[in-house]
């Protein structure tokens, strides 16, 4: 009676009861198959490892043909990071029992990471006797994602949910993927029908919240997440994401409240444990110099945590350029209509072919744009990645030959950091894609300048810096602006009235900036506040922020979308330029100052604070860059109510956009083909990566301006 006993527990969810019941007859029949097989279940779903494998061990002796016994063998031994041991046991397991899918599937999951290609193979075989089997189809629908073939993974994923349509697995997978490919439409679909069927599921509305914040829905984002927390109030993830959209619908006072849970995942990333505040959202928070770093280094260890194992031996160190060029690659996922396009277009053609083979490494969709058409002809050579698994992907930029890799997506959206960490390129630095430190020992150099890190900020970064002559950011010389101008009466802006200007994204407008703009309004007569048109939600938001603030909401006017030439003609029809605070305007100030629109910026405290400053530096206008933000305020207030002044500003601007170093392509190349000199050499010298300042370069005697020269 001892062995039922024990069974109807186990079976009961009573383990810890079972246990003991189960050793009791295992002294009466030490070698039963039947009971040594239910008492290691027992134990390892109990979670002890050691025991469990230990039993299991035992029962293989016994019993060298047990299927069962090689099974959960191999599955506990992949749990405790024996994947050798693992793929053994379960291969004696598909030996033994073919006709059982479940070793099939746990064979491919082992295989998965290390070995994708041989785990398809495999999960295909067990396919090929059991077609009819969702888990096999879900499963090869995840060993090809991993190996870039995404198209074919979501047939598959789509084969499993035919045979299973209550697989939330593949329903999971399915949708994430769709999101990643731009399909967030599809994706919502996907997740809304899970969540008819599984509506207690937590994980689900998370990610159907996930889904609409980068669909740039923050409303249904806010329910999702908000759902999705109400169901599992520990689900940590959630309550992060949910900050970040309220940030993006300015809700201020939600934001506020989730604060507290943003902060404990800052404190561990202080504590150099993981940190689910990423880099980019770090950029729009007021934190420390401290705090930035940690949470850079605590993405930087997951990226190598997660994906260091799949570098095997490396990769050699290519051999000389026979034509005596050095070869440097830009890997990046927004070579589309995307605002790193809109700049970086320009860049390409521009580089000396003499020196320099330039090839573009793109892993992001190819959305058929012009802008897309202009980098592929603009660059010597422009490989598509797309798609690719990470580790194929490094192997083709190391077979290419790449002496300097440029990552220009880093830790953002659509990044793809593990690339780097495999190390296809002798030298990895970043630049442009995430102004805050990234702190990976996978890049070697930042490319930046002196206004968005000084030198007495430099150990808030791991990687050595490379400071270009001018501003670190990439302009475009010849990006077209339409002849035609719209009339502000189609823009929805009143004639005669003083229009301030802001075209970022709403995510980067906080309460005090806010406050700020609603007092400059206030204080010029009739004056509009234009801004950028995007969600609903955020829209009123601001228009209740302002009638709060005594404003009249009519008073702020939202622009539609328009093709870039268009919205380029069209921010002329603005008076003054107002930057954001602690994310401060990128492209969108490049776009005002290219558009002949001056812009008043705070010289900040954080890179991501500082790039206006850099901007306007570059452009000869200086005086626009006020030291606090009092100074803003004072300065936005005396150009709009002195005509003469602002005029004078124009003018200044209208004659440096020809001649300042902003808007100089082939000028910004040049200093930026220095910096790659300088780096190799350093490189081949057998030096350390270290400080190069090409500040006042080229007028600087050589190698004086590089203070490890």
């Amino acid at each position: 009676m001892t062995l039922a006993q024990a069974i109807a527990l186990h079976r009961a969810g009573r383990r810890r009861e079972a246990q003991p019941l189960y050793e009791r007859a295992l002294r009466d029949r030490p070698d039963d198959p039947h009971t040594l097989f239910a008492y290691g279940l027992c134990l390892l779903e109990q979670g002890s490892l050691t025991e469990g494998i230990r039993a299991m061990r035992r029962l293989a002796r016994v019993d060298p043909r047990h299927a069962g016994a090689q099974q959960a063998l191999g599955k506990a031994l992949a749990l405790s990071g024996d994947a050798a041991g693992a793929e053994a046991h379960l291969r004696r397991a598909v030996d033994l029992a073919p006709q059982s899918p479940d070793a099939w599937i746990e064979l491919g999951a082992v295989l998965a990471r290390a070995a994708p290609e041989r785990a398809e193979a495999t999960l295909r075989d067990g396919l090929s006797r059991h077609a009819g089997n969702a888990a096999l189809w879900c499963n090869l629908g995840n060993v090809l994602a991993l190996r870039g073939f995404r198209s074919e993974a979501v047939e598959s994923w789509r084969k499993a949910l035919s045979l299973q349509p209550d697989l939330v697995e593949a329903e999971l997978a399915l949708a994430l993927e769709l999101r990643a490919s731009g399909k967030g439409d599809d994706a919502v679909a996907v997740l809304k029908r899970a969540i008819a069927r599984r509506p207690e599921m937590a994980e689900l509305h998370y990610n159907l919240g996930v889904t609409y914040f980068h669909a740039r829905k923050p409303g249904p984002a806010i329910a999702a997440l908000e759902r999705a927390l109400s169901l599992n109030p520990r689900l940590r993830r959630a309550a992060v994401q949910l900050a970040q959209a309220a940030q993006a619908a300015c809700d201020w006072d939600r934001l506020d409240q989730l604060m507290p849970a943003v902060h404990e995942e800052i404190q561990a990333a202080l504590a150099g444990k993981p940190c689910l505040v990423t880099p980019f959202f770090a950029l729009s928070l007021r934190l420390s110099r401290r705090e930035r770093a940690a949470i850079g280094a605590a993405k930087a260890q997951d990226c190598v945590r997660q994906y260091a194992p799949d570098r095997g031996e490396g990769f050699a160190a290519p051999t000389p350029a026979a034509d005596g060029r050095l070869r440097i690659g830009f890997l990046g996922s927004e070579f589309r209509n995307h605002p790193m396009a809109h700049i970086i277009a320009g860049l390409f053609p521009a580089f000396d072919r003499r020196g320099f083979r330039v090839t573009v490494f793109s892993h992001g969709p190819d959305d058929g744009s012009e802008y897309r058409r202009r980098i592929e002809s603009g660059a010597e050579r422009f490989v598509e990645l797309h798609g690719t698994h990470h580790v194929e992907a490094a192997r083709r930029i190391a077979a290419d030959g790449t002496d300097i890799l440029v990552d220009l997506s880093a830790f953002t959206a659509m990044a793809r950091p593990e690339i780097a960490v495999l190390r296809p390129a002798p030298l990895q630095a970043t630049t442009m894609g995430l102004p805050g430190p990234t702190n990976a020992p996978f890049y070697d150099y930042v490319i930046a300048d002196r206004i968005i890190i000084p030198p007495e900020e430099a150990d808030e970064h791991r990687e050595a810096l490379v400071y270009l002559p001018n501003s670190y950011y990439f302009t475009d010389d010849r990006q077209p602006i339409a002849a035609e101008r719209p009339t502000r009466g189609e823009e929805g802006l009143p004639d005669g009235a003083f229009v301030f200007t802001c075209y970022c994204a709403h995510f980067k407008i906080e309460r005090e900036s806010f406050a700020v703009w609603m007092r400059l309004l206030r204080a010029v007569a009739g004056s509009i506040l234009w801004l950028y048109r995007e969600a609903p939600e955020s829209e009123d938001n601001l228009r209740r922020a302002a009638a709060e603030a005594g404003i009249d909401p009519s008073r702020i006017v939202f622009g539609q979308r328009r093709p870039k030439p268009v919205h380029l003609a069209r921010l002329a029809l603005a008076d003054l330029g107002l930057d954001t605070l602690t994310y401060g305007g990128h492209t969108t100030t490049v776009d005002a100052l290219w558009a002949g629109i001056p812009v008043v910026t705070r010289r900040g405290d954080a890179f991501a604070s500082r790039v206006g400053a850099s901007l306007l530096q570059a452009i000869g206008l200086p005086e626009l860059i006020a030291p606090d933000l009092a100074g803003y305020e004072a300065l936005a207030l005396r150009l709009a109510q002195s005509p003469g002044a602002l005029e004078a500003v124009r003018a200044r601007l209208a004659a440096n956009r020809r001649t300042a170093p902003l808007f100089d392509t082939a000028r910004f190349a040049r200093g930026m083909e220095e910096g790659f000199r300088r780096m190799w050499q350093r490189h081949l010298s057998g030096a350390k990566p270290a400080t190069i300042d090409l500040t006042g370069w080229p007028n600087a005697v050589p190698g004086l301006a590089d203070s490890n020269s």
